[in-house]
């Protein structure tokens, strides 16, 4: 047998390459499309797998044509989303799914429905620790700290304001470490779950007599990840606070000081993590403004309020009723 010559291997070698070159023009014809600039298409997003589509735009092709430019779907890291070079058999028409379009209308639909339903399924009157689970788990699942988060928390804490709870924060440490594992454990959760227990407050339980008593400036503090309040008892009896159905308070210190005026419902903003009603007392002792709420953390007996500057927000007094 003769031996190649150097001649013979190099064209060998170029009519090879030709015939890859055909081969693969062959196929990338058989891929690529007329796609316009601006066209909506779909595309492979990469390393998923199974393969998952994703809704994108056609940019152009490269110069050598040998593969499509698109812009991917925008995201928390680029609003206009990011710009890329992929593959022909990776892109589609945005007509060419590979389902028929009425079977997922249809499907969409029925998940839509479905979805609506578990997402509001949250039950009505007093909040369970399950409900409050459910939303958590629902609204976040396993992206507790994903963009928008917060508003999604801050969302339960207000449904908690107006519904209240039926169970009390602190003696609950399993529900606590539930929601800690759903990122919840947070200053937006965390006070709104420790001051609505029971039924919102109605601001016809507030009227009437208290007897007064003067406690320390309340502490936060956390611990173990968790937020406390502290507060010194000082005295007791030390005078008492009258609220009028007709707008009006008298507020006695001792057997001969006294203050009265008027009060107005507090705002929303002003009641902070504590829902239903409270009233502020204008210009009462000190000439200052005074937030009167009921105290709905207290395990003690009878009815109990709490008094507090409204621009410090230290609860300094409190007050009781039907405690014998």
């Amino acid at each position: 047998m003769m031996k190649q010559t150097n001649l013979q291997r190099i064209g060998s070698l170029v009519l090879m390459t030709i015939a890859l070159t055909f081969i693969a023009d062959i196929q990338v014809s058989a891929q690529k499309k007329d796609y316009k600039p601006g066209e909506k298409i779909e595309y492979v997003v990469g390393g998923s797998y199974p393969e998952q589509w994703e809704e994108g735009t056609f940019v152009k092709a490269t110069p050598d044509g040998t593969q499509p430019i698109i812009r991917e779907k925008p995201n928390e890291f680029n609003k206009g989303g990011f710009q890329m070079a992929t593959q022909w058999a990776k892109i589609r028409p945005l007509s060419a799914k590979s389902v028929d379009q009425a079977t997922v209308n249809d499907t969409e639909a029925d998940n839509s429905k479905t979805a609506s339903a578990v997402t509001t399924d949250f039950g009505t009157g007093l909040m369970t620790q399950e409900q409050i689970l459910s939303f958590l788990q629902v609204k976040l699942g396993d992206k507790p700290y994903a963009p928008g988060s917060v508003e999604i928390k801050k969302e339960l804490a207000e449904m908690i304001k107006q519904r209240g709870l039926d169970f009390r924060y602190s003696d609950t440490p399993d529900f606590y470490y539930k929601i800690a594992k759903l990122g919840a454990n947070t200053g937006e959760l965390n006070f709104p779950l420790m001051y609505n227990y029971g039924e919102p407050t109605k601001e016809k339980e507030l009227m009437g007599a208290w007897n007064l008593g003067k406690i320390g400036a309340a502490v936060d503090y956390v611990k173990n990840n968790r937020v406390y309040r502290q507060g010194e008892t000082g005295v007791a009896n030390v005078g008492t606070l009258t609220l009028n159905a007709n707008g009006t308070y008298i507020w006695k210190v001792g057997a001969k000081d006294s203050t009265s005026g008027k009060w107005r419902k507090a705002t929303s903003k002003e009641m902070t993590s504590e829902g239903g009603d409270g009233i502020v007392l204008l210009k009462a002792k000190g000439e200052y403004d005074w937030l009167v709420t009921k105290d709905r953390r207290t395990k003690n007996k009878g009815q109990w309020i709490g008094i507090s500057e409204l621009n410090i927000r230290q609860i300094n007094e409190y007050g009781s009723r039907g405690t014998k």
